[in-house]
């Protein structure tokens, strides 16, 4: 017979509750710190009780917590099924914590982190928190977003420095709390901003330590390694080495302080921490014991002292880890769950005195500071301490003309005819060490400025589409972010790497290096900038993504004008390979399907196939033998959806397309398919900006050359007004005066653009035109999905997440 569904969710488990019951008692002393208030006839208000005893099946529970709704079905199978598997194994993992049973720990050692971080989500809090991070959260989706992040601090929890205090030795024993799993930051006191409900200080923050009463005796603590070693000469607030949610790593599970047993005044002073973060409940054993503030009590920077372990215990943690494999692979893992020495070699040298404001900016980014990171929180910023998504870029553009000799004289032709596996190899070694796998991604991008309007393109990269969707649009957009084309054998099986089977990677090598030669002006300026993939640094990030593509796409249909393109670009690459065949298996092909043809006939063929390949750029001028095993791998790198939204949210961006599919869903799967486009109020801009013909020059070396003069900068200084008024608006009210406004900007933008592309003249002999039209969407809520805004807060590091304000799809005609 079915059960009915629970209704009364417990967020603070039972059998935990009973752990602080001392002596032979069976209930606890519990303390409504706001306890209801009755307001009687003549106005006087009466306060509840304040403190009572309770058994602990009545205490720390709220009706229908976890519980969702279909129609009028109750459905309860959050707290059944998954708080149920969680509780079972921490129940057994928080004992053997307690009663230091070695074997067990190692056991369960991961188990008890995917409790305690369970724990810190579950309650009443926990769960505010994560509805303040998203909007217009329904309760299926706050329990879903729950369950995606309810693993996200075991990571940086697994490297730090833990140790078990005791409390058997004192009078005052630990209480328990409405919110368990206890953040403290001594430069963060509870009246602070970053302490203001529902939000504790970062785990990510150095200074901040985690603390988890076990039992009325034991209490865990949690310090990231870098405090517990310095505790007096680290910046608090800022972030710890290789700070990542989620994420690999490798820990002793033997590796425990428990030499410090506290004095009735150490544990007052942790309740009094534990109560200070306290939402509203309380409970302890005695009653006294929920008053720590009637004793004594130092400021709040005196409880770090309490928190802090023992310096002579701290070698249990740190260090390096070697490992071998029967394979004979190995890993190498430093102290902070870094797994090369890329922070060595890619770390900037000091600057010596201060930056003047004339000066490049510190972030890389090819600005000067005055336009750049001055007064900009450093928080806020791109690290200034290792080399940048820029730099990095230039620094493998110059590899790899290393490489291939064109430093020192070689032709493109030169290239084409040489191209070796060896110096495919050597190419993709220089890229994956400038990108290796414990990159820190999230700290080289940067964040929204409005200063720039920056975009990011979302299709197709190839050097044959390039100048069409990304350069000829430089001189309207300040910036765009790319994909990198290159992939990094970081990832990749041996038998398909490009630093293990270089072969098969030569011919889209070159399509890239080719990239790389157009851009390279563009990226120098500071205009492109080509991302990596992120999740080519973590594992569970690509997981997550892919897992949230796959589930978009389970019933997607292409449209057949995006299959033309990439039609045509397979074709186009086929026929290369073809062409690239050695003569005598040409002779055979051309015999087997046209056997019509004479000898003489075949040869006419072979010499005119062989010509085409000789005026084709992309095209190898060396034999590529027809075969499995000398097959060419042909990659072609674009953002998803999910990269797209968490890489614009992330930087500030907006995103455009020129694709059918990616405009659909970017409508279809974010918050814009509950958007009605017919009442909008933008729908005056939108007609505007669609009327507008942009001039495009195709040709990127005349294309940059009139971007660096500065050019048809008011259509540029439009799109940054438009952006930033959309996102600063939000989903609120909009006047239509200040449409209205936009639209006249974009009037005379329009105008502008004719007139000064008339000043141009005529285009000269490398010049190609075309043009432009934009479709502007703008949904009242923006572009987001709870999926993407859950990346952003855990892999992205996001402490703020805006909304996409708006989003362009693109068209592109030959100009008349």
């Amino acid at each position: 017979m079915n059960q009915p569904p629970t209704s009364q969710n417990h967020y603070v488990p039972i059998w935990y509750q009973k752990g602080f019951i001392v002596g032979p008692r069976t209930s606890l002393y519990f303390l409504d710190l706001d306890p209801p208030k009755t307001v009687l006839p003549d106005g006087r208000v009466i306060a509840g009780r304040a403190v009572s005893p309770r058994a602990p099946k009545s205490c720390f529970w709220s009706e229908d917590l976890y519980t969702t709704k279909f129609g009028s079905t109750l459905n309860d199978e959050v707290e059944r099924y998954l708080f149920g598997a969680i509780d079972n194994y921490g129940a057994s993992a928080v004992r053997a914590f307690a009663s230091n049973d070695l074997a067990m720990i190692h056991k369960l050692f991961q188990r008890f982190f995917e409790y305690l971080d369970a724990q810190k989500l579950r309650t009443p809090k926990g769960l505010d928190w994560i509805k303040s991070k998203y909007p217009n959260l329904t309760q299926l989706g706050l329990m879903l977003e729950m369950q995606g992040l309810r693993q996200m601090h075991c990571t940086m929890w697994y490297e730090s420095v833990r140790e078990i205090v005791s409390a058997k030795q004192s009078d005052v024993k630990f209480i328990v709390t409405d919110h368990p799993v206890t953040v403290y930051n001594a430069a963060c006191p509870p009246a602070s901003l970053t302490c203001q409900y529902p939000d504790d200080p970062s785990i990510e923050f150095k200074g901040t330590q985690t603390i988890f009463v076990l039992d009325a005796d034991h209490c865990l603590i949690l310090s990231n390694l870098e405090y517990a070693k310095n505790p007096t000469n680290v910046d608090l607030k800022a972030s710890r080495t290789n700070a990542r949610y989620y994420g690999q790593s490798i820990a002793r599970t033997d590796a425990f302080v428990r030499s410090r047993k506290l004095s009735s005044e150490e544990v007052n002073s942790i309740n009094h921490l534990l109560k200070a973060r306290a939402t509203r409940y309380i409970a302890a054993s005695e009653k006294d014991w929920l008053y720590p503030e009637r004793l004594p009590l130092g400021t709040w920077e005196a409880i770090g002292k309490t928190l802090l372990p023992p310096s002579d215990e701290l070698w249990h943690f740190g260090g390096e880890i070697y490992i071998g494999y029967k394979d004979g692979t190995t890993h190498y893992q430093d102290e902070f769950g870094r797994t090369s020495g890329a922070h060595n070699y890619l770390r900037k040298k000091k600057r010596a005195g201060a930056i003047g404001r004339k000066d490049p900016c510190g972030c890389g980014s090819g600005r000067k500071f005055k336009n750049c990171c001055e007064g900009v929180p450093e928080e806020n910023r791109s690290s200034w301490d290792v080399y940048s998504i820029r730099e990095r870029n230039l620094m493998f553009i110059n590899a790899v003309m290393n490489i291939l000799g064109m430093n020192t004289g070689k032709t493109w032709d030169d290239v084409r005819r040489g191209l070796s596996d060896d110096q495919v190899k050597q190419i993709h070694e220089a890229f994956e060490s400038l990108w290796p796998k414990d990159t820190n991604i999230v700290e080289l991008l940067p964040r929204l400025d409005e200063r720039v309007f920056r975009t990011l393109y979302l299709g197709v990269v190839d050097p044959r589409t390039i100048t069409v969707n990304v350069t000829s649009w430089l001189v309207y957009f300040d910036e765009i972010y790319i994909p990198n084309p290159f992939v990094n054998a970081a990832g990749i099986k041996p038998e398909f790497s490009p630093t293990h089977s270089p072969g098969q990677y030569k011919s889209q090598t070159l399509k890239n290096v080719l990239l790389l030669m157009m851009l390279e002006p563009f990226i120098d300026a500071g205009l492109i900038h080509m991302i990596p993939d992120p999740t080519d640094f973590n594992d569970d990030f690509r997981r997550a993504a892919w897992g949230m593509a796959k589930e978009r796409t389970a019933n997607m249909k292409v449209d057949d004008k995006d299959m033309k393109r990439f039609r045509e670009l397979f074709k186009d690459d086929f026929n290369r390979g073809t062409r690239g065949f050695p003569a005598e298996s040409l002779r055979s092909l051309i015999r087997r399907s046209s056997p019509e043809l004479s000898p003489e006939q075949i040869e006419l063929v072979i010499t005119h196939l062989k010509e085409e390949q000789a005026n084709d750029p992309l095209a190898l001028l060396q034999p590529i033998e027809p075969g499995e095993d000398r097959a060419q791998l042909q990659v072609i790198k674009g953002f998803n959806l999910e990269l797209a939204l968490f890489l614009a949210q992330f930087t500030g961006s907006v995103v455009y397309t020129d694709e059918t599919l990616h405009w659909q869903h970017l409508h279809a799967h974010t918050g814009a398919a509950n958007q009605p486009k017919a009442l909008s109020v933008w729908s005056p801009l939108v007609e505007r900006v669609q009327a507008v013909s942009f001039t495009l020059e195709a040709n990127p070396q005349p294309g940059f050359q009139l971007r660096m003069t500065g050019k048809l900068d008011d259509i540029r200084r439009t799109f940054r007004r438009v952006s930033n008024f959309v996102r600063a608006n939000g989903n609120r009210s909009v006047s239509k005066k200040a449409v209205k406004d936009l639209v006249g900007e974009f009037r005379r933008a329009k105008k502008n653009i004719r007139r000064e592309w008339q000043a141009l003249g005529s285009p000269g002999a490398l010049s190609a035109r075309l043009q432009g039209y934009v479709e502007l969407s703008i949904p009242e809520s923006g572009f987001e999905r709870n999926t993407v805004r859950r990346l952003l807060l855990t892999y992205g590091r996001a402490k703020h997440v805006h909304a996409m304000p708006m989003a362009m799809f693109i068209k592109v005609e030959t100009a008349s």
